[in-house]
């Protein structure tokens, strides 16, 4: 299924015969969405059940479908019933629209077979040669004995590390500085209520930043092909398809700039959750400090990392919280039955990984923190197939999650052995929803030595 022809027909909006509301004029629900989706998924829930009807920003009328069978009926999608690039052709296709999730069929699969080499073992062992020394320079520069904020620090460091791991550039120099820019404003445009092309607003700096950082990479890309270069960029730039072929200049440009954003962004966001909640459940800081402090090595290595199994269960229930991604959008191409509701063609269907994850139906207690939900004695993630997508699922799961997750534990490993961190007391943030959660107030933190 080609994109142009999954984007060609518009969106179904007679959704009148559903329950739901579709909210303010213009605006929708856009708002709740934004400040509260767990909430606005509640309440949908309670009110009309597992599918009702809203309206979002544009005049764009969707589906709330939420659970386990929707996640697996629309993401698994063993018929073919579903576009991945049609649900997001109005919002992250704005900015990326040649990104792999903006990607269907063949093309899709053609252009990620051709990035797997990318995110296997050997390649990602590679990758921590290049993490460390960022990582160990920015946790120096960190205040002691007073607060900051980490949400800023985080950030800053991981764009350090998409500047080496995915473009192969000095984290220093200034085009390293101006692409990080760039990028930022990007993103700012993901998020703007009006995201219209009105001179001087936020979208459409965003659209014209989008166009440098295109020019760099369509420009790079012929000094890069035949180089040695074990970053991202310069991997993609020689990645080649099942017929020997390279990947198209298009391709390259897409899928790099939307992993920056979805690897880069996505980790800030987690891990600057993971330590809130290690901030607020200190036994279970002191849990996995024991963990780090077993690791005799100085440098953690890719195996050791492995070994990291009670730091993998925070980083699971933060995510199972607050996944990085906490709506995931999908189209109909051709009227289908999900659980007993007729979904007809062209209408497009959001889901809630965030509220899936919190539903008692799959979960034991799971407004609690508990990270030994995710031991194999209990494995509650394994209940359903898909009550648990932090990363999506089916053939779009997220291709860098394992990426994501070794980025964490290198970071967490070099901080939590030398500092303790504290919060302040009773600390209890509003989180931001959308485009990536985390507490409203950036996690202002207190590192004190060990």
């Amino acid at each position: 299924m080609a994109l142009t022809k999954a984007i060609l027909e518009p969106d179904n909006s007679n959704l009148d015969h559903f329950p739901g509301e579709y909210g303010i004029p213009f605006f929708g629900k856009m708002l709740q969405v934004v400040d509260d989706s767990v909430k606005l998924c509640d309440d949908h829930f309670k009110k009309f059940g597992p599918v009702s009807k809203i309206d979002l920003v544009k005049n764009q009328k969707v589906l709330l479908c939420l659970g386990p069978e929707f996640n697996e009926a629309t993401l698994f999608d063993k018929d073919d019933s579903f576009s991945s690039a049609a649900g997001y052709h109005n919002s992250l296709g704005t900015l990326y629209p040649e990104g792999m999730l903006l990607r269907d069929g063949g093309m899709h699969k053609k252009t990620r077979r051709a990035s797997q080499p990318s995110f296997k073992t050997d390649a990602l062992k590679s990758y921590v040669e290049l993490l460390l020394p960022i990582q160990e320079k920015r946790i120096a520069e960190l205040p002691v004995n007073k607060e900051f904020l980490f949400y800023d620090a985080i950030q800053q460091t991981l764009m350090d590390v998409a500047a080496r791991v995915f473009l192969g550039l000095d984290e220093t120099s200034r085009m390293a500085k101006k692409l990080n820019n760039i990028f930022t404003t990007i993103n700012k445009g993901l998020i703007t209520p009006l995201p219209y092309n009105i001179p001087f607003s936020t979208f459409s700096r965003a659209l014209k930043a989008r166009e440098r950082l295109r020019a760099y990479i369509h420009s790079n890309i012929p000094k890069r092909r035949g180089s040695d270069g074990v970053d991202m960029f310069t991997r993609y730039c020689n990645a080649q398809d099942e017929e020997g072929a390279f990947l198209d200049d298009i391709d390259i440009d897409g899928h790099i700039a939307f992993l920056m954003f979805a690897a880069f962004d996505t980790t800030t966001s987690a891990l600057t959750n993971i330590l809130y909640y290690l901030g607020t459940h200190p036994e279970w800081q002191d849990k996995v400090r024991a963990e780090i402090t077993q690791i005799g090595n100085k440098d953690l290595t890719y195996e050791d990392a492995s070994s990291m199994v009670l730091t993998e269960y925070v980083f699971n229930e933060t995510l199972r919280f607050y996944p990085s991604v906490m709506i995931l959008n999908r189209r109909a191409t051709k009227d289908v039955e999900i659980a007993g509701y007729h979904i007809p063609k062209n209408t497009v269907l959001m889901l809630s990984p965030a509220y899936t994850h919190r539903m008692p139906e799959w979960w034991s207690n799971p407004e609690t923190f508990d990270p030994m939900r995710f031991s194999p004695e209990r494995a509650e993630h394994k209940r359903h197939g898909f009550s648990y997508i932090p990363f999506g699922g089916g053939a779009h799961k997220c291709i860098g999650m394992h990426f994501a997750q070794l980025n964490a534990k290198l970071y967490l490993f070099r901080l939590l052995r030398k500092y303790r961190v504290k919060l302040r007391e009773n600390y209890n943030p509003k989180f931001m929803h959308v485009h990536l959660p985390r507490p409203k107030d950036k996690l202002p933190i207190t590192l004190e030595p060990i």
